[in-house]
């Protein structure tokens, strides 16, 4: 069973979640609104059991999974991570220097 463990921002920053799928442990920002932490947990929970081996489609399953269950969550994450820091981040994952 998934444990979801709930952390502040500063701990998962830039993210808003992590899975940790040989733990079965999912990590979510505490200060995201409740239907951004529901979409958040659900795409989390989802990387606990997909096998895929290429980052970005785990990505693109994990958010179309979550995106229709949680399909408000989904768009006020998307226009939460329109900021600066979130760009730098995902830039840094399709060039392979994120941490």
């Amino acid at each position: 069973m998934a444990e979801v463990i709930y952390l502040t921002r500063k701990a998962l920053y830039p993210r808003f979640g992590f899975a940790l799928p040989e733990k079965q442990i999912a990590y979510i920002r505490d200060d995201l609104p409740e239907c951004v932490k529901q979409f958040v947990i659900s795409h989390e929970v989802y990387h606990l059991t997909d096998n895929a081996n290429w980052w970005v489609w785990r990505e693109i399953k994990a958010n179309m999974h979550s995106a229709l269950r949680h399909p408000i969550g989904f768009m006020l994450c998307l226009q939460m991570s329109l900021v600066p820091y979130r760009l730098r981040y995902y830039l840094q994952r399709i060039t392979g220097r994120a941490q």
